[in-house]
């Protein structure tokens, strides 16, 4: 399970299959979600925030019943305090960039 230390969406758990060393994470109205496989893109809708991978703590297995279910990873995610734009967020191209270019070389 992928939980969320701090920003927008503190408190918040999602189900989500992969732990990407920096995640989108959508807003609209009370619903939350992620961009976290990647062909995943935003609604024009929802607002985009950036989070980046803080703890992996393991992997968990869920079974939901009728087949559903598998295996998921337990992780903490903190807030990037300096936001990409949203322009950045929305365009698959310019996050990478933008993912990459925060990573130490």
């Amino acid at each position: 399970m992928t939980s969320f230390t701090d920003g927008p969406a503190a408190g918040r758990h999602l189900a989500l299959r992969r732990a990407a060393k920096f995640l989108r994470v959508v807003q609209e109205n009370q619903a939350w979600d992620a961009l976290d496989q990647p062909d995943d893109k935003p609604k024009p809708t929802e607002t985009i925030y950036a989070y980046k991978l803080s703890k992996q703590l393991g992997h968990c297995h869920i079974n939901l019943g009728n087949g559903k279910g598998g295996f998921y990873p337990v992780v903490e995610y903190t807030f990037v305090p300096e936001q990409p734009s949203q322009d950045v967020m929305r365009d698959p191209d310019r996050w990478k960039r933008w993912c990459e270019h925060q990573l130490p070389t």
